[in-house]
Order: structure tokens, then sequence, then C-alpha cells
């Protein structure tokens, strides 16, 4: 997903016991905030001299066997140091989620 209008989100509902959000950080990144079944958790700074993916934006582990909701939402922007201005996008690579295995029947 990439957009770069703030108050854009994505929102992901999964049943499972650990979520990874994998993104990119660097120039043109801003600040995003997590929400957590509907609560806020925290916001980040992307914002790096340099571009780079695959980074870990947020992480939960150990969690109760349940669904859960993940929100990010771009928050802000971030100065842009190649043009001075500000700049920012949502910008979410993937998103890992350890699922229960199947029964067996």
């Amino acid at each position: 997903m990439l957009t770069d209008r703030l108050g854009d989100y994505m929102s992901f509902t999964f049943t499972g016991t650990s979520i990874t959000v994998i993104g990119t950080v660097g120039v043109r990144q801003g600040y995003l905030d997590f929400y957590w079944n509907d609560q806020y958790i925290t916001t980040i700074d992307r914002s790096r001299p340099e571009l780079v993916c695959d980074e870990v934006l947020f992480e939960l582990t150990d969690m109760v066997l349940k669904e859960y909701t993940i929100a990010m939402v771009l928050a802000g922007k971030g100065v842009n140091p190649n043009t001075g201005k500000k700049d920012g996008v949502l910008s979410i690579q993937r998103l890992k989620y350890t699922a229960p295995d199947e029964p067996d029947n």
C-alpha cells in the first residue's frame, strides 16, 4: 500500500499469536500511528537519511490465540532532506503473522 494523504490508513484483521509489520524507512517516509484493536499504541518516525526496505516497523509476539485488528495511519510528514519540504507516505511492504495449524481430522 502506498499513499501520501495524511489520515489515510490500512487495517488488517487476523487470527493468530504474533504479527510483524514490515515496511520502508528513509527519505519521504514520515510518521505512522499504530492502533491495536482500535486502541492507539504508538507513533513511529520512519525518517532516515537513506531509503531502506524490509525494516520491521512494529511487532507483537506471544499473544493469546484470537482475532485481532492492527491499523496503521499516516499521522505526519517529516522534512525531506533533499528538498527541505514536508514529505511522507504510508508504505507497508508486507504483514507476517503466525496462525495456528489446522487441527487433524
